[in-house]
């Protein structure tokens, strides 16, 4: 009977030892994301319009940490975003109507810091919450038909974010991640490249990214676990 009990109490604390990340543990991580919305906009007023517009996005994010202590990692990441939205350059039968296209591009860059800790609902799957801030920079340009005009604008500032995520390990060394886009908060500073205005603005902004289009899929390594 001793033997049993003792053999039950070794394959718990087997159980037990597993569902964990020791520290000493480096961390690869990343995550990549593509969306593309398209619409289409109806009008009759002043004349029968057909209007479309198309947005697409992509971004990836890799990150290093290391295991300060079990479940806890601390490191640097870094992010780069694409986006471009589009719309059609419209002027009804009778010249009467008409609609300006518009092709806006976006590049933003970010590099900084990040706490995870992660908590174990069973040997193979855990759920973390990621805390980070740090440096970004966002680059744009566009042009208007039409007006035959071309605009760019940079802004820079600082981030920070709250990220939650689950992830699934198929082997210890190897970790299929799925994450939320969470809450951010983001301060940047804005100067007109162009000219038109003197000095600088400042805008901060707070998102909040929970819906089906704001998961990312990612993948993580574990040396040394």
């Amino acid at each position: 009977m001793k033997k049993i009990l003792c053999g039950i109490a070794l394959l718990g604390a087997s159980a037990t030892a597993q569902a964990q990340i020791s520290a000493g543990t480096t961390l690869f991580s990343g995550s990549i994301g593509y969306s593309s919305q398209k619409t289409e906009t109806s009008s009759t007023f002043p004349n029968s319009v057909n209007r479309g517009s198309k947005n697409e996005q992509f971004d990836f994010s890799p990150s290093v940490g290391y295991f300060l202590a079990d479940n806890l990692a601390l490191g640097v990441s870094a992010g780069a975003t694409l986006n471009r939205e589009r719309t059609d350059d419209y002027r009804d039968p009778n010249g009467n109507y008409y609609v300006m296209g518009t092709d806006r591009k976006t590049r933003a860059l970010t590099g900084g810091v990040f706490a995870r800790y992660y908590k174990f609902v069973g040997d193979k799957v855990a759920l973390y919450g990621q805390l980070g801030g740090g440096y970004q920079n966002v680059y744009y340009s566009g042009y208007q038909n039409g007006l035959n005009y071309n605009y760019s604008n940079r802004l820079q500032g600082f981030y920070a974010n709250l990220t939650p995520g689950i992830v699934f390990f198929p082997i210890d060394k190897l970790g299929l991640e799925l994450t939320l886009r969470g809450a951010s908060y983001t301060r940047l500073t804005d100067k007109d490249e162009n000219g038109r205005y003197e000095g600088r603005s400042t805008n901060s902004s707070f998102e909040f990214g929970f819906g089906l289009s704001d998961f990312r899929l990612g993948a993580s390594f574990y040396l040394g676990r």
